[in-house]
């Protein structure tokens, strides 16, 4: 139930004070910003204390009139359990309970603990699973970039504010920035096999998804050494096909990743850093420290498919 305070102030008494007490309701202010539990003031023509019940009223049908159902902050995505369990529904906020997720009309609160990921793009398959960073939340962005922190916060509405909360302070993402959050690998997920010398299936970098995170940290000047496979379909063409050197035809792709290699070629990254051909080498040595990431080399992805195969060593290491 909706909880409202209303009182009688101002000079001559002729102003209501409308205050939201219940921490679900936000107004929109002036200036744009949401206003939770402060004083919303409207002022009545009518004066004089026989009109105050018509001044209630007159308030409380302003507050009706604004529609609160509809500003609630929520946004539809998935959210994936440690225990496997999957709940689609809109997510509406963050705070001491945990999240709250409607669900067919009927809220939930799920504890931050019990978090494995969150979607706004559809389900995680098991490649999102190498994103995890053991201690840290891992914003995965819809350009391909990652953003480590806690999720400190959300507000607004559709879309959501996300506050990342990190080393250098509180950042603002959007949740139409965000494709996934991911904390931790459920219990039904197996661990992925992204190291050895061949014969099982490595990192799965899908033709259709810019990057993908081989959940392995690598050093600055560490050569890694790669064995890849498969094939990617770049469009409709359904002679349009790339290995993992890139497209067959030898065409480029002028707004790719790295546009003087062929398009459709393996890709990587570490971290956030600039992109890398790997291509059918063998051996590749990493430019930094971080995270290796694994990219298809398309300006547009989501009409490909297929996908490629990489089976990662590690020199020295088994």
């Amino acid at each position: 139930m909706s909880i409202i305070r209303v009182e009688n102030r101002g000079p001559g008494r002729d102003t209501l004070a409308v205050q939201l007490v219940a921490p679900c309701l936000h107004f929109m202010g002036p200036d744009n910003h949401y206003l939770l539990g402060r004083p919303v003031y409207v002022r009545l023509s009518h004066r004089g204390h026989k009109n105050m019940t018509r001044r209630i009223l007159g308030a409380l049908a302003l507050v009706s009139t604004l529609g609160l159902g509809s500003v609630l902050a929520q946004e539809s995505a998935i959210v994936v359990l440690r225990s496997g369990e999957r709940v689609s529904g809109s997510v509406v906020d963050l705070n001491a309970q945990g999240l709250q997720v409607r669900v067919n009309g009927t809220d939930r609160w799920i504890g931050p603990g019990d978090i494995a990921a969150i979607s706004f793009t559809g389900d995680l398959s098991d490649a999102d699973w190498a994103a995890v960073n053991a201690g840290t939340a891992v914003f995965v962005l819809r350009n391909g970039q990652t953003v480590t922190g806690e999720l400190f916060d959300i507000g607004g509405t559709t879309p959501l504010r996300l506050t990342v909360r990190g080393g250098s302070g509180d950042r603002d993402l959007m949740s139409n920035e965000v494709a996934r959050i991911i904390w931790a690998r459920p219990s039904n997920v197996a661990v992925p096999n992204t190291t050895g010398t061949g014969g099982g299936p490595g990192v799965v970098v899908p033709g259709n998804q810019q990057w993908v995170s081989s959940g392995i940290s690598v050093r600055r000047g560490e050569t890694i050494t790669f064995q890849s496979t498969g094939e990617v379909r770049l469009s409709g063409d359904a002679n349009d096909l790339a290995g993992v050197a890139g497209a067959r035809s030898q065409r480029y792709a002028a707004a790719s990743p790295l546009p003087q290699n062929f398009a459709g070629a393996l890709i990587g990254r570490v971290g956030n850093g600039r992109p890398f051909a790997i291509g059918d080498q063998t051996t590749v040595r990493m430019p930094a420290a971080g995270i290796l990431w694994l990219g298809i080399n398309d300006d547009v992805v989501a009409d490909n498919a297929g996908q490629f195969n990489v089976v990662i060593t590690r020199q020295g290491r088994r």
